[in-house]
């Protein structure tokens, strides 16, 4: 255990679970509380501007998750040792702690997109590990998939992240439940996090169709790239909604950032104006869209009904 006892006067807390911290109360408000709560450490300083930038939306995002994670805050001037335990170059530094330990953390003030993402992660493990007493028994594992798919469907991103989560805790090996977790981060649109999932994939688990599906995201997103930007895009068919090239480039600005739905409805519009441009590609990245999202993700049958009223009005 760190030595941290330094006795330093604690400033007063700010909310249930938002609070100033120094040396001598560390062991308590940090790594005590982490053995249940995953416990947010925010190193900052009064005269860092990106720090007072950030704070209110991490304020902000830890008081809306209400008790699933805590917030604590430690300022460097008055706290140099507790810098110095945990090599702070710069601040804002941001740990995350959980059971006693650090997961995970950043450097540098983020948006209030992204701070949501990181709380929502600890949010999950939290979660994730108040499922593990009990090991899931290998007959429950349908029972645990056939949930998490169901929230999945209703959009309860973060119960369905928690069951397919323990079941490859469970079956290291159920591909089905590894994609559940893939088709989780695209649906809060974490970009950055699935393309690191997808990177992790082996040629063999790529090729099972969920997952392969992923992977056709990541090569549209990897292809939009280099195209124009969505308000670009926007405004060139506000000139001009004729412009069909224009269209599909917007859909694959939409896929790339995780907006599906958005996605869908550019490549039904372009089919609408013109089903055979450029022998119906529009159309055949739609069909490959539902393949890969596969039945039971909610887009895919609500995009199939919008394709068919196009195609057979």
């Amino acid at each position: 255990m760190l030595d941290l006892g330094l006795g330093q006067k604690k400033e007063a807390p700010e909310s249930a679970f938002i609070r100033d911290t120094d040396a001598s109360r560390f062991e308590d408000d940090v790594l005590s509380v982490s053995l249940k709560t995953p416990v947010i450490v925010d190193f900052w300083a009064p005269w860092c501007g990106p720090c007072k930038q950030m704070m209110p939306a991490l304020e902000k995002t830890v008081t809306e998750a209400q008790g699933a994670v805590h917030l604590v805050k430690v300022n460097v001037d008055k706290n140099p040792e507790l810098a110095e335990v945990f090599r702070v170059q710069s601040v804002p530094t941001v740990f995350a702690f959980f059971q006693g330990q650090p997961v995970d953390g950043f450097m540098g003030a983020r948006g209030e997109p992204e701070l949501r993402t990181f709380v929502a992660k600890l949010t999950n493990m939290s979660a994730v590990a108040a499922q593990k007493p009990e090991a899931l028994a290998a007959e429950n594992i349908g029972k645990v998939m056939a949930e998490a798919d169901k929230n999945f469907r209703d959009n309860n991103i973060d119960q369905a992240m928690a069951s397919y989560s323990q079941v490859l805790d469970a079956a290291p090996d159920n591909l089905d439940a590894l994609a559940g977790i893939g088709w989780c981060l695209l649906a809060v649109k974490d970009m950055e996090a699935l393309t690191e999932f997808v990177g992790q994939m082996t040629p063999e688990q790529l090729s099972y169709s969920r997952l392969k599906g992923l992977k056709l995201v990541m090569d549209i997103a990897e292809t939009a790239q280099g195209l124009d930007d969505a308000a670009t895009l926007s405004a060139k068919l506000a000139k001009n909604p004729k412009d069909l090239q224009a269209r599909y480039d917007l859909a694959q600005r939409h896929i790339a950032a995780g907006d599906l739905e958005g996605g869908i409805d550019a490549l039904v519009e372009l089919t609408r104006r013109d089903r055979e441009w450029q022998d119906q590609k529009a159309r055949k990245l739609l069909l490959d869209l539902f393949d890969s999202m596969g039945p039971s993700h909610p887009l895919t049958a609500m995009g199939r009904r919008r394709l068919s009223s196009v195609l057979f009005s």
